[in-house]
């Protein structure tokens, strides 16, 4: 299924290349050309109203499509969009079919998915934040396909969107790493249990906790180190430096890629992007540029939002969260 997929997102990748500024006149032109083989690709058949139902009516309009699950309801709302259309400003809309059904319904819709057939983002409907997105324009087709997992039907058509995003983590965790070529990393050395080590100041007290456990933010104060997953330890101060290290350490190994150089912390805000703007236009508060990179981090984040959002962040570019580490003092 996966070499399927991956044989889907390059035909795509051709057709806007080849095709992109008379695709994207239209929005008709993007369904048929792009988003409707990619949800084929993904076990729904469009043509089957028993699995896809077409332009459904809602409390709040008409969206474009509704993924059935087992039981023959709604699981998740697709919003479309003309593929030269960016779609951040569209993300309420999104959202709002589902909350609108939901009002008057149960089981409850829990996720919503928008695209333009190259950006597919989906959202959590609850919480509004931003929970997967991806690109059918990625330089690495196979690492876009782990993503798109996620709307795979086989996992979503019982509403369980967190089960069908599970292989993204599973297959990098037994995949053999890729040889990554100028890599800078810190000397810090790293103990063995036959190696003694002189300790800096980032292994000195604490204890050292993964980014996936829990451990009371409200409680304590800024960890003092972060862990990487290739085990890079680096000393942090602030909360917000969990974000900046992190960030950091996926670009100095080529992760952020010219087109994945912004995340979201949920759909009305940015994590980090390149300008400091926010989808909604504002500006980001208490801006931290990262130099060398181009890259700006929001400055003013939660710490319960900023480990929430790492989480998601390392997933997203195929690392596995619970290999983060935080030394709490």
């Amino acid at each position: 299924m996966l070499d399927d997929l991956v044989e889907t997102i390059r035909t795509l990748q051709k057709r806007i290349k080849e095709h992109g500024s008379h695709i994207g006149a239209y929005e008709s032109r993007t369904r048929v050309t792009l988003i409707n083989p990619m949800l084929s690709a993904l076990g729904w058949d469009v043509d089957d109203p028993g699995v896809v139902e077409i332009e459904p009516k809602t409390d709040e309009g008409w969206a474009d499509y509704a993924l059935l699950g087992s039981n023959g309801k709604p699981v998740i709302f697709v919003e479309a969009k003309k593929l030269t259309e960016n779609v951040n400003p569209h993300a309420k809309q999104s959202v709002n079919y589902a909350v609108g059904e939901n009002l008057n319904r149960s089981p409850k819709i829990q996720y919503c998915a928008l695209t333009n057939g190259d950006v597919w983002q989906v959202f959590d409907v609850l919480s509004q934040d931003l929970i997967l997105e991806t690109l059918v324009l990625s330089p690495d087709p196979a690492k876009s396909a782990l993503k798109f997992l996620g709307l795979w039907r086989q996992s979503l058509r019982d509403g369980g969107f967190d089960t069908a995003v599970e292989p993204l983590v599973e297959v990098k965790k037994e995949a053999a790493p890729e040889p990554i070529p100028q890599v800078v990393v810190r000397p810090t050395p790293q103990p063995t249990p036959t190696q003694s080590v002189v300790q800096s100041p980032a292994s000195l007290g604490g204890a050292w906790t993964p980014l996936t456990g829990d451990f009371g933010i409200t409680k304590r104060p800024a960890p003092t180190a972060i862990r990487l997953p290739n085990g890079e330890e680096r000393d942090i101060k602030y909360w917000r430096d969990i974000v900046i290290e992190s960030v950091r350490w996926l670009d100095e190994r080529g992760l952020l890629t010219h087109e994945e150089r912004q995340f979201r912390s949920g759909h009305k805000r940015y994590l980090f992007n390149t300008n400091g703007i926010h989808p909604n236009g504002g500006e980001f508060n208490g801006p931290i540029p990262l130099s060398g990179t181009g890259i700006v981090v929001e400055g003013n984040i939660s710490a319960t939002l900023i480990v929430r959002s790492v989480r998601r962040l390392m997933q997203h570019f195929g690392q596995d969260p619970s290999q983060v580490y935080l030394k709490l003092p």
